[in-house]
């Protein structure tokens, strides 16, 4: 089969069919060679969810989910002609009929002749089937194929993808897999303008004839940044040359940020290859997340070691310096595989923001494989090993090349004379502060002023509210909370998960925000810090359509509370929504309102709070806890709250739900009836006191 003839694969595969339903949530793929097309594609060209691939006379299809495989052997009405259009070009117009492996252990079990196998591609096979799955395709056999690798990930903690042996099959017939969910709609539609690149090796072909197309751009970028510096096979010379030469228009800065949607493709995909560039520094790092103004010291053969029960990232107490290779020895590893490197806590990328004013990817992570592994970033950063799982492990490493940064380890008995040592001789540019159940990372000249016995207290106060979410919801701390300070979050002034993300407006020592100011923490508290580490402690049992940043803030105005000594009644931000209130009750209580405010939606958690206690929501948080009770709908999760709450208080709650228009369902009526109606009065009830009723 020719290139152009190649080329028609789409069309052919996708006569007379409009779309492709989409199975669950399928990963990503990333044709690499010419013997290779992409044939679907989600939103945008990165997002190839299927690719063909050649291999001697043999004919491929790849899919990125595992459930697609199973389309070809329970045939819907729906995909028949796709399936027809798969089967003609497969077997090459013969009359092949499907056939699953799934559970063969030999090809010689199968009957090859006229048939197309199809394999779920985590279904582990030998390396002699696998040999003989090569020698079956390159004869003339056909094959259709496919795998979740994100979802294979999950289902096998400590694992790498390399570590799944259909890797290395699609490796082998030139398609890559990524550990990405894709992005995609349901069904997805056949575009054949988003095929047009074909695959990795022709879009860098067009990227080197001409570097301003900015299509082949974006491609070349997003591959090199999902392959994680696996680049083998791309000019990576040609590409070095054509990001230093970046210019201006494209380069972030918070002074100047990118908001031209064309300029913020071209970012993006220089980005990506800067990611896999060795020896090379970003230009404009100066701006964020900094660079040094004089050479700092480099040290070599450091070695560090950690013992670890959570999955989370644990600072080497180094710093890796921008363009500089490193290289970490692996000296011993105890219990679980899979630790990887991390160069950089500025984990948010940000393809998909409106403006940039920084690189949109700036840390990486790469599996610490083998005795020995070098990396190079050219955005520099703290460096991090990360634990595979919760399971009880340890590992020792030799570091070289690297800087030593600001850390102090709340935990550490040394931590005083450390503290000392670090302020006058560690010159990493970010530091990494540690309590027991948080951490946070912001650059090292914003804690330079200050003291072991300030930072104690200050650590002391962000463990308190870490151990107050969990003291309500009836937990333990697993892993340690993580702030990381960045000049542009992914999503809002801050966003929950690991890490946390917020703005630098907090590693200011002169503002009140300052993360350290404990004189402004106790009095105040922050709300917003409150409130992410809150989003980390909810859970869907509770938190219904409309609710997401509502049940977050029992938490934030339960530690406010506790720690700050603020009454949740009277908090002032509540104070705030007093008018909104009082137009929302006026105006008859309408709940797709409410679920479209959640400074309303806040009060009546806050009125059960004044009525009920803290004591009572850490009860039913603790029923939840332990039943872990399986509601389908935001109905079941309303009336199984209600319900719950009621029973533990001993009173008939509907009424003061139905006050701020909850709908209660008439099962929920009947099994409370028999319980009396508090009376339940404030300035809000007030307003309509003959909507509380049952």
């Amino acid at each position: 089969m020719d290139d152009s003839e190649f080329d028609q694969v789409p069309q052919i595969l996708f006569k007379g069919v409009s779309s492709l339903k989409t199975i669950g949530c399928p990963g990503t793929l990333i044709p690499m060679t010419n013997q290779a097309r992409a044939v679907i594609c989600g939103a945008d060209s990165n997002n190839v969810i299927a690719a063909a691939s050649l291999l001697g006379r043999g004919r491929c299809l790849v899919f990125a989910h595992s459930g697609y495989p199973y389309m070809f052997i329970n045939v819907d009405v729906e995909d028949r002609k796709f399936v027809e259009n798969c089967r003609l070009w497969l077997a090459k117009g013969r009359n092949a009929q499907f056939v699953l492996i799934d559970d063969t252990r030999s090809l010689s079990d199968v009957p090859l002749d006229e048939k197309i196998l199809v394999w779920n591609g985590e279904c582990i096979k030998s390396d002699i089937f696998m040999q003989n799955l090569y020698d079956y395709l390159r004869q003339g056999g056909a094959l259709v194929c496919g795998a979740t690798p994100w979802g294979w990930l999950q289902l096998n903690s400590g694992k790498i993808l390399s570590d799944l042996p259909f890797f290395h099959f699609c490796d082998f017939i030139g398609i890559k897999l990524t550990e990405n969910y894709s992005n995609c709609s349901n069904p997805m539609p056949f575009r054949l303008e988003l095929i047009q690149f074909k695959n990795i090796h022709h879009a860098t072909q067009k990227l080197v004839a001409d570097p301003t197309d900015i299509e082949s751009l974006c491609i070349v970028g997003g591959a090199c940044k999902d392959l994680n510096v696996d680049v083998s096979g791309l000019p990576i010379e040609i590409l070095k040359n054509i990001a230093m030469k970046a210019e201006n228009e494209v380069i972030p800065s918070n002074n100047c940020p990118i908001q031209d949607k064309c300029c913020r493709q071209k970012s993006s995909g220089l980005c990506g290859i800067l990611c896999v560039l060795t020896s090379t520094k970003a230009p404009g790092i100066a701006n964020f997340p900094g660079d040094f103004s004089h050479s700092p010291v480099i040290e070599t053969n450091v070695i560090f070691h950690i013992e670890s029960n959570a999955n989370e990232w644990y600072c080497t107490g180094y710093y890796a310096v921008a363009g500089i290779p490193i290289q970490i020895d692996v000296l011993e590893c105890m219990g679980a595989m899979g630790w990887s490197v991390r160069v950089g806590c500025h984990s948010d990328h940000l393809e998909n923001c409106e403006e940039l004013r920084r690189w949109s990817c700036i840390s990486i992570n790469k599996p610490l494989v083998g005795n020995s592994i070098q990396m190079s970033s050219a955005f520099g950063g703290l460096i991090f090993l990360q634990s595979p799982n919760d399971e009880s492990n340890s590992i020792t490493v030799r570091l070289h090349h690297v800087v030593l940064t600001l850390t102090y380890d709340f935990m550490d008995p040394n931590r005083v004379t450390n503290w000392q040592h670090r302020r006058h001789h560690a010159q990493g540019l970010w530091a990494d502060i540690a309590g027991q159940h948080i951490v946070l990372n912001l650059p090292s000249k914003s804690l330079l002023h200050l003291d072991s016995t300030q930072l104690d207290e200050v650590l002391l106060f962000w463990d308190s509210v870490v151990l107050a979410h969990h003291e309500l919801r009836g937990t333990k701390p697993k892993h340690r909370e993580r702030i990381v300070c960045d000049e542009q979050p992914s999503a809002g002034y801050m966003h929950s998960g690991y890490p946390i993300v917020t703005h630098m407006d907090v590693t200011d020592p002169q503002s009140d925000e300052f993360l350290f100011n404990i004189h402004v923490l106790k009095k105040k508290g922050w709300w917003g810090v409150f409130h992410e580490i809150g989003h980390n402690m909810q859970r869907d049992w509770w938190t219904f359509d409309g609710t997401g940043e509502v049940t977050v803030n029992i938490f934030t105005l339960h530690a406010m509370n506790i720690i700050c000594h603020i009454q949740p009644w009277i908090h002032p931000w509540l104070d705030e929504q007093e008018s909104n209130t009082r137009i929302y009750i006026e105006n008859g209580c309408n709940f797709d309102e409410w679920k479209d405010d959640p400074g309303i939606g806040l009060i009546i958690y806050a009125q059960l709070a004044r009525e009920y206690g803290w004591e009572t929501y850490k009860k039913v948080f603790r029923q939840y806890e332990q039943t872990q009770p399986h509601l389908d709908s935001n109905q079941e999760k309303m009336d199984h709250w209600i319900e719950s709450f009621s029973r533990q208080v001993g009173y008939n709650l509907i009424p003061l739900f139905k006050f701020w228009g909850f709908p209660v369902s008439k099962s929920t009526a009947e099994v409370l009836h028999d319980l009396d109606v508090p009376k339940i009065t404030d300035k809000f009830i007030e307003i309509a006191p003959e909507r509380y009723r049952i």
